[in-house]
């Protein structure tokens, strides 16, 4: 379909040019905006009040974002004021036409693929209905799917979780409610200070990964079982730091993310109702808790005899460190602990997004030779943020690939 096919919305627009004597003259001007992917007589509707609940957020820039979290699939979505705006007007009573137009005579300006990934987000989350017209295109309709994507639908769908898992998290949080008081957090400091200290003094006794070599090799599994329950014990610590802060922990099980990598989890969405601090101290609980057990597992390894024991146990220590240091590193493009509270320090939502796609359009329009508009302060942070993730992305694949080509080449 050519564009002048397409659906289009005209806006009459009144032009101020200077007159003589330094009077001011008036013009109209016409300008059409092609509807890509979107029908503009389509009605959308927001879902009933009593099916959600709003959050306000303030931003760094003291602007505000919205949580909206549809209380039957327990789902949340992350609004900015242009969006929150789109959603208030998608009543069923006014088409996308009137909605678009209403955005245009607010803001000033009008992209139709801000309208376009606003219904895909908001239809996916469940907090719009879209009549369904021949109008709508099939971008907003549901696609069919492959074979193969429905295998990898239904691994994904795996989810074995505890029943009654707030009321469980709840009655251990009254038990080890002494581990959130402020003795407790100053034993952490000075456990952590023990473990750096006793990591610099045994750096020159080797790694110790003899002891999953050779005659030692039967540790190994010793080794992965007390890595798995360092990871139980991490997605513990954010479900307890979560009902520490009066949030419900709305389960707690095993499932596979990211597509096929089997995990621990513990859903504490709820956090995004509560207060941004509260949910960078719940997201740094969990790596608290690697690096917790790994000065721990140092300073023990330190007062044992130099030995197996003691080599196992800084390797536990080393890598147990790693671990927590890396899910605290938030440049990779991933939703690690450390990437949220980034974005939550920086008042952020959905920074990863955001900073994908402005990469994506930035190199779009850069191959295409269009002319780039100035950079606000936001699509600054974005640029930074992704450019910080594609450079570390691109180092972790080097060493990668350099440690892997390394016995190739003796």
């Amino acid at each position: 379909m050519s564009e002048k096919e397409k659906p289009q919305l005209e806006l009459l627009i009144r032009q101020r040019t200077p007159g003589l004597g330094g009077s001011r003259s008036s013009s109209f001007v016409t300008k059409s905006y092609v509807a890509d992917q979107v029908a503009l007589s389509v009605k959308p509707r927001r879902i009933p009040e009593d099916a959600y609940e709003v959050q306000a957020q303030s931003r760094k820039d003291r602007k505000l974002f919205y949580v909206i979290r549809q209380l039957e699939a327990d789902r949340y979505l992350f609004l900015n004021e242009e969006e929150y705006f789109l959603w208030q007007k998608m009543d069923g009573l006014h088409t996308l036409r009137d909605v678009a137009t209403a955005y245009f005579l607010k803001f000033g300006s009008f992209d139709f693929r801000v309208i376009q990934r606003f219904l895909s987000r908001a239809r996916e989350h469940k907090l719009i209905i879209i009549p369904h017209t021949d109008l709508v295109r099939r971008t907003l309709s549901d696609e069919q799917t492959s074979g193969r994507s429905r295998l990898l639908t239904r691994i994904r769908g795996i989810d074995l979780r505890l029943s009654n898992v707030d009321q469980r998290i709840a009655a251990l949080h009254d038990k080890v409610r002494v581990l959130f008081t402020r003795p407790a957090l100053v034993a952490y400091a000075a456990l952590l200070v023990l473990g750096v200290i006793t990591i610099g003094k045994q750096a020159g006794r080797g790694l110790g990964s003899e002891v999953l070599r050779g005659h030692h090799a039967l540790l190994l599994p010793v080794f992965l079982l007390m890595h798995a329950a360092a990871i139980v014990v991490h997605e513990l610590a954010h479900a307890l730091a979560c009902k520490h802060f009066g949030r419900e922990v709305k389960a707690f099980g095993f499932t596979f993310v990211n597509r096929l990598v089997p995990s621990v989890y513990a859903d504490v969405t709820d956090m995004w109702m509560s207060t941004r601090k509260a949910r960078m101290a719940v997201s740094f609980a969990g790596p608290l808790s690697g690096l917790l057990l790994g000065s721990m597992s140092a300073i023990v390894a330190w007062f044992v005899p130099a030995g197996v024991t003691s080599s196992f146990l800084w390797l536990y220590a080393i890598s147990m460190l790693a671990l927590a240091i890396g899910s605290l590193y938030p440049c990779l493009f991933i939703e690690s602990d450390g990437y949220h509270i980034l974005s939550d320090w920086l008042r952020m939502p959905a920074l990863r997004e955001h900073s994908r796609r402005f990469l994506q359009d930035r190199v779009r329009n850069l191959v295409r030779g269009r002319k780039q508009r100035p950079m606000t302060n936001d699509e600054r942070t974005f640029l930074v943020y992704g450019c910080a993730s594609v450079a570390s992305l691109s180092a972790a694949f080097v060493t990668v690939v350099t440690l892997l080509a390394r016995p190739l080449l003796r």
